[in-house]
């Protein structure tokens, strides 16, 4: 069977049809994992962040993050004597469906101790927001679990 100009050219539109459409169904069922459902609405927000961040940078003392003997350890500042409100997320940047939020628990040495026995290895980032009377501070640290 002999294949003219006009058959050739019927069969590459439609291999191409096929697959632009078989793309565009792959690309529909990707699942889409943005850091957090509310990605833009944070960062219309981000103004307040970049505001509590310069707030926390005067603190005479940081907030320190360190991990040690299967713990996140978060070491508030001694000066820090009021009730310290506020919350703690651990959100892995590769999968939102593993964050974990804590609220802030201090004991009487404002230390919070959260164990990574439940945590997978690998990149964590800790954001804590504390909030003071009525001033709001933020802090970020990236960590690695093992």
């Amino acid at each position: 069977m002999k294949l003219n100009w006009g058959v050739g050219i019927t069969i590459v539109i439609i291999v191409f049809t096929l697959a632009g459409l078989s793309f565009i169904y792959f690309a529909f069922h990707q699942d889409v994992n943005l850091v957090k459902k509310d990605y833009y609405q944070d960062e219309i927000k981000y103004q307040e962040r970049i505001e509590e961040i310069k707030r926390t940078d005067k603190l005479n003392k940081k907030l320190d993050i360190k991990i040690k003997n299967g713990n996140i350890i978060f070491s508030f500042p001694i000066t820090i004597k009021d009730s310290v409100k506020g919350n703690i997320l651990l959100y892995r940047p590769s999968n939102r469906h593993r964050d974990i939020s804590f609220p802030i628990s201090l004991d009487s040495s404002n230390i919070q101790t959260i164990p990574t026995n439940n945590m997978i290895a690998g990149l964590w980032k800790a954001q804590v927001k504390w909030k003071i009377d009525s001033l709001q501070y933020y802090t970020e640290k990236i960590l690695m679990v093992q």
